[in-house]
């Protein structure tokens, strides 16, 4: 068989290597990141809606981090809104626990 297209040497197909994908449009990225931010404001105001608002940022974040395999671009956007809302979370229960010593 002489098919051109079966001839590998010389090609430089194989130096290519795979496409980089693009991580910035994944589901709950950016939206997770704000969301999150919001939380960590509204703890120090109002603990109860920062609550709220922060486990929406956890679920979107958490939908990202599903999605982003370890070492992309982008994955360090989902680790800060995961952190951000963690603290959101916590700063509330610290908030609360203060209130009711």
């Amino acid at each position: 068989m002489t098919d051109p297209r079966a001839n590998m040497e010389g090609n430089n197909l194989l130096g290519l290597g795979a496409p980089n994908l693009d991580w910035s449009k994944s589901p709950g990225r950016v939206p997770g990141f704000w969301v999150s931010v919001v939380s960590v404001v509204l703890a120090v105001v109002l603990p109860f809606p920062a609550l709220f608002v922060a486990l929406i940022g956890l679920s979107l974040s958490l939908r990202a981090f599903s999605v982003i395999p370890a070492g992309a671009t982008g994955r360090g956007l989902v680790l800060v809104s995961l952190a951000l809302s963690g603290a959101a979370i916590l700063a509330v229960v610290v908030r609360l626990v203060l209130v009711f010593v």
